[in-house]
């Protein structure tokens, strides 16, 4: 019966990343950042081309940008996050802001493996850990000059 439940709130989340995988060179330099004010807060923000896209890849981010999509869990959720360069998902266990918000966080990148046929289609994602400002509906450049 624990195999089952353990099955049922862990496939969710392997069809969620294996869906959106990108495929892109390893990067084992540190991201490049773009300084903003955003409210009161004044953060480096990650660009999402330049999050590492391997296992090693464990850094905190700042990232902006726009949800696009979100993928309620068993007890937690997901959104995909949409900036100029691209889009990682965020998983989250607070609630699931919706499509078309604006989103200042700080989040811990994690990577998920999923071997599959002796290949390697594991992906990173981001365990959010705070949202530093939320805008409903509105679009990244608003967020930033807010």
């Amino acid at each position: 019966m624990q195999q089952k439940k353990a099955l049922f709130v862990f496939l969710p989340f392997c069809f969620l990343l294996f869906g959106g995988i990108l495929i892109s060179c390893n990067k084992l330099t540190r991201p490049s950042v773009v300084s903003i004010n955003a409210s009161d807060y004044s953060v480096e923000v990650t660009k999402i081309s330049d999050i590492p896209q391997n296992q090693e890849a464990s850094a905190t981010v700042h990232v902006l940008g726009e949800v696009i999509t979100k993928a309620p869990f068993l007890g937690s959720g997901a959104y995909q996050l949409k900036d100029e360069t691209g889009t990682i998902w965020i998983v989250t266990n607070q609630t699931l802001p919706e499509v078309g918000d604006g989103i200042l966080l700080k989040g811990q990148l994690q990577y998920q493996s999923i071997p599959i046929g002796g290949q390697e289609l594991g992906e990173v994602y981001i365990q959010e850990q705070e949202q530093l400002k939320r805008n409903a509906g509105s679009t990244k450049q608003s967020l930033a000059d807010s």
